[in-house]
């Protein structure tokens, strides 16, 4: 049996080298910020931290393509997230929980089975001016697109300014093809200066209980500007949101005996709008507010409340691999969604850092 294995091993070995024309790449970005926070806590002391990176999260990765003829490839990626102050694994300490899928590409577009991002993730990655923060305090209007899943095959395509997607995650619950599984679809198209487009996906739990994110937005290039404007909406009723993202402060969450999601979805009418202005080739500004009203917050009926959000951010590039920055951004929040702050009903933010792609 080992004598076996061996010769298949060392076969294996010689074939790769004797035809194989597959390309790796190891990349990755690390990104380190200081970043001092108001009200962090319930009894609203300041905070100030070496963490994460206010934009970008660190990872690094391997991705690959096989050429097998007529424009046809094998691909793969695996990607890691951690903290490079700590140096410990993100996404609950998964070896390659940022990314993990292999697939095949070519004229038709691609096709990849394993974990990776949601279509909602995907979009307005695109269309939003930070192309969604890192900070829970500049991203949070995008934890409706719960970033990645797993067990997912989605197709991918690009046509003459014209960009798709869809992507379906099996639950893998026996006795079940809806338990706990997820699908989305995605299209935009770009002419000249302009760009649009919308998504739409659904995530179920074991219950087979929905939570729903859908949005379209836009972009206009005008000279060394950017501009974008946008909407996300939503309906949970799983709970998993109110769980999950927006549960920093349990003393202000209502009781648990009256909360019902399925008889009270979590509703969301997000909207945005932000610019980026590249002032030299070396500086870029951006700036955008967003706009969130809730609906039934954490499975209560008619308890609604806003949270807005205001983004500012400098990005020096030292180089092309190299950049500093600086941000701030500034959150309130009312009525029942106060319980997404830790004490009081509003935070302010600022942060620098350095940024090394490679």
């Amino acid at each position: 049996m080992k004598k076996s294995l061996l010769t298949l091993a060392i076969g294996s070995l010689c074939a790769g080298s004797a035809y194989a024309q597959t390309s790796v790449t190891l990349y990755g970005i690390v990104d380190q910020s200081i970043r001092y926070q108001t009200n962090a806590d319930a009894a609203n002391h300041s905070q100030t931290q070496l963490t994460n990176g206010a934009i970008t999260n660190s990872r690094w990765g391997l991705k690959g393509a096989e050429a097998l003829g007529n424009n046809l490839k094998a691909i793969f990626q695996l990607e890691n997230g951690f903290d490079p102050d700590t140096g410990r694994a993100n996404q609950n300490g998964s070896l390659f929980g940022r990314q993990a899928y292999v697939g095949l590409s070519g004229d038709f577009g691609a096709v990849k089975l394993g974990r990776q991002y949601t279509e909602g993730f995907n979009f307005f990655g695109d269309y939003d001016p930070l192309t969604i923060g890192n900070y829970d305090n500049n991203a949070w209007p995008f934890f409706l697109t719960q970033f990645r899943n797993n067990n997912v095959v989605s197709y991918s395509g690009a046509f003459s300014g014209l960009s798709v997607g869809a992507s379906y995650g099996f639950g893998e619950v026996p006795g079940s093809t809806t338990k706990s599984s997820y699908w989305g679809a995605r299209a935009a198209y770009e002419f000249g200066p302009f760009g649009f487009g919308g998504v739409y996906q659904e995530i179920k739990d074991i219950n087979s209980n929905k939570q729903q994110m859908w949005g379209a937005a836009g972009k206009y290039t005008i000279g060394p500007a950017k501009l974008f404007l946008g909407y996300v909406g939503g309906r949970d009723s799983t709970g998993t949101l109110d769980a999950n993202f927006f549960s920093p402060n349990p003393s202000k969450l209502p009781p648990a005996a009256t909360r019902n999601y399925g008889a009270n979805p979590r509703q969301d009418m997000i909207g945005y709008i932000g610019a980026t202005y590249q002032a030299t080739p070396a500086l870029a500004v951006t700036g955008v507010f967003y706009g969130d009203h809730i609906k039934n917050a954490y499975g209560v009926n008619d308890a609604s409340g806003n949270r807005y959000t205001g983004v500012l951010l400098a990005e020096y590039s030292l180089s092309k691999r190299t950049q500093v920055y600086g941000t701030v951004d500034f959150n309130k929040v009312t009525g029942a969604a106060e319980a997404n702050l830790p004490g009081k009903n509003n935070q302010t933010g600022f942060g620098a850092g350095i940024r090394h792609i490679f």
